[in-house]
């Protein structure tokens, strides 16, 4: 059996349910990784890629980590990396790693970069969300989660992207974009955050008070992205006990 019927397998091998939303997350999944590998486009977005230099998450170099398919799977993978850019997942093949496959994500419920028993570099996790900037419609994006945990109520997250203009060397510059909103995967997107006190604690509605009691007592800056995080962990944490 070769890998790609080997992959789709793994994609649908997630207890099949036989109708509902877990069913059609898989089947629109099976056909974005098709689309990214097989279609006309796919060979052009591949073609791209090949062509860049910069706009990767990182160093640009494969890293090891691991995929979070639609069908609940958690898959180790000898290495991966991230183009900004073309919101593109490079991932080498578990078999013959001169091999990749592409993955979009429509494809993916996200992916893990690091080694989770490694205490001296922490795993970055990345999740595939819908995000809304500006006046232009919500798409489907890969955001790295800062939160503790990617299900909320709140997730705050980084969204990145690259420069629009190049420098003298043709380099572009990655561009990181701080996102707020539900943690829960739904139909509301995630929104750019500005971090000031009160965009803030305007996130938190009737315990914005109780935040900001928090983050007088442990000193928290509400311009640094980490402390904001512990924030909003705050909050889910009471929201969570709450319910």
């Amino acid at each position: 059996m070769n890998y790609y019927y080997l992959l789709i397998l793994l994609l649908l091998a997630g207890g099949s349910p036989a109708w509902g939303q877990a069913s059609r997350d898989q089947a629109e999944a099976v056909v974005a990784y098709q689309q990214a590998n097989a279609s006309p486009a796919g060979v052009a977005l591949r073609a791209a890629l090949g062509k860049q230099s910069s706009g990767f998450v990182g160093d640009g170099s494969f890293a090891f980590g691991f995929l979070r398919t639609y069908a609940g799977r958690y898959l180790p993978i000898p290495g991966f990396r991230y183009h900004a850019g073309l919101q593109v997942l490079e991932v080498q093949d578990s078999v013959t790693i001169e091999t990749t496959h592409l993955w979009t994500a429509a494809s993916l419920r996200g992916f893990d970069v690091g080694e989770p028993d490694d205490p001296e570099v922490p795993v970055r996790r990345f999740r595939a969300r819908l995000v809304k900037e500006g006046s232009a419609g919500a798409r489907r994006e890969f955001v790295e989660v800062l939160t503790a945990v990617d299900a909320g109520p709140l997730l705050l997250c980084w969204l990145y992207g690259v420069a629009p203009t190049p420098t003298a060397d043709g380099h572009r510059a990655l561009v990181a974009t701080l996102l707020a909103g539900p943690g829960t995967v739904g139909s509301e997107p995630l929104r750019p955050l500005e971090p000031t006190q009160t965009a803030v604690l305007r996130l938190f509605g009737a315990r914005s008070d109780e935040v900001r009691a928090f983050a007088d007592t442990n000193q928290l800056d509400y311009t640094r992205p980490a402390d904001i995080a512990r924030m909003m962990d705050h909050y889910n944490r009471m929201v969570v006990v709450v319910k």
